[in-house]
């Protein structure tokens, strides 16, 4: 018999050992980076917004800041779906992402329970002897939720809690390109989380100088701080192919950007905050595009829209404070624009530091110049073959050449 208990009791620890390590380090009181998705649906926790009107105790008020959604592959992307998961001082935790959390809407840290059997957790808050959990209240099967309070349903009160890991199958961070051009992709972005690349063939990249027609693009290596605007260039147009390292360090931010990033762009109820959407303002703003084979940050409101390859602008129906629906073209949520002085041309071209259209022209002046680039700089082919290159303005042995 003593035997028995003796095995039981080993049996519990190494149990109790593999739940540590299957959850790393961020539910047991390290901070870290995970998705949530309630068990009940399979919807997952998205921050769209960074004002409520909640009361957690009460359960009275606006929850709509956080929205669950479905679609896997959809979280992948999204910097909205990242909750950095703190433990405060009290033993609670702070649900954290996009500049604010659950403390900063409600004015509550929660509880988190003890991993139950079937590997969920439970997310609660007790005040004055009333304890009241987090739950998704829809339990029908279209693809949003709604997080609430007040649904009895144990299944809808727990929630499944997976770290984000770079080397994962399923739970990786991925950036999705929005611009393509001539096998090249990019993305505007902009998240509150320190990142660096993880995949190969891509490259970060700031706004350090406009000038006249152009805007200069210099890469940034290593960690890329928290809350940067930035230009990423990608591996391909999968994003599995462009993964990210999300990390916990603190970088020195970057002097001299003069791109500006975007959180949120929620159009879907009255109460929101004053930063819930950012509208776009041609005046004061370009946008990153591609237009007539060359990268460029416009202003034509038309041609951002119209463009098959470009989401980095887009319509939303916005319900003003009287519920009166209205179309506004806005930045999308978690990416980033130029800020410009008025005045500026409607549309600059785009250089990368250190290989911009000055120093192919210097660097090929000779008769035996070689090598086809798009006027951003990128070596397109090593000879001065355009043979089924696609339309557009193209530097060719050193001198401007327009296939039609």
């Amino acid at each position: 018999m003593r035997r028995f208990y003796t095995l039981f009791i080993i049996i519990l620890l190494c149990q109790s050992g593999a739940v540590a390590q299957d959850m790393g380090s961020g539910i047991l009181g390290y901070d870290a980076y995970y998705r949530v998705r309630n068990f009940g649906q399979d919807r997952y926790v998205y921050v769209r917004d960074n004002y409520d009107g909640s009361n957690l105790i009460k359960q009275t008020g606006d929850f709509q800041a956080i929205q669950l959604w479905k679609d896997a592959s959809k979280t992948i992307a999204d910097p909205a779906s990242v909750i950095f998961i703190h433990r405060t001082s009290n033993g609670q935790y702070d649900l954290q992402a996009q500049g604010t959390g659950i403390r900063a809407l409600t004015g509550y840290t929660v509880n988190i329970s003890n991993r139950l059997s079937d590997g969920t957790y439970k997310v609660y808050a007790t005040k004055e002897n009333v304890t009241v959990y987090l739950d998704d209240e829809r339990t029908n099967s279209r693809d949003q939720g709604m997080l609430g309070t007040k649904n009895s349903n144990d299944k809808f009160r727990r929630w499944v809690v997976d770290k984000i890991e770079t080397n994962s199958a399923t739970n990786y961070f991925g950036i999705k390109p929005t611009v393509q051009l001539n096998g090249k992709y990019y993305r505007p972005f902009f998240a509150d989380f320190t990142f660096k690349t993880a995949s190969p063939d891509m490259h970060v990249y700031y706004v350090s100088k406009v000038a006249g027609t152009e805007v200069t693009l210099k890469e940034i290596g290593g960690e890329i701080p928290a809350k940067t605007p930035v230009i990423i260039e990608c591996a391909s147009a999968d994003p599995s192919n462009n993964r990210i390292d999300i990390l916990t360090s603190k970088p020195s931010s970057i002097s001299g950007n003069k791109l500006e990033g975007v959180f949120f762009c929620n159009g879907e109820r009255g109460r929101e905050s004053v930063e819930a959407y950012r509208a776009f303002g041609a005046d004061t703003m370009r946008v990153f595009t591609a237009v007539d084979g060359k990268l460029i940050m416009s202003n034509n409101e038309a041609t951002l829209l119209n463009s098959k390859v470009l989401e980095n602008i887009e319509t939303v129906d916005w319900k003003s404070p009287n519920e009166d629906d209205i179309e506004v073209v806005c930045i999308p949520a978690n990416t980033c624009f130029l800020k410009v002085e008025a005045g500026v041309p409607d549309v600059l071209d785009v250089h990368f530091e250190g290989l911009g259209l000055d120093e192919i022209l210097a660097d090929n002046k000779d008769d035996d110049a070689e090598g086809v680039y798009s006027l951003s700089g990128t070596q397109l082919r090593a000879t001065n073959d355009v043979q089924g290159l696609p339309a557009g303005l193209y530097i060719v042995g050193g001198v401007k050449v327009v296939i039609k």
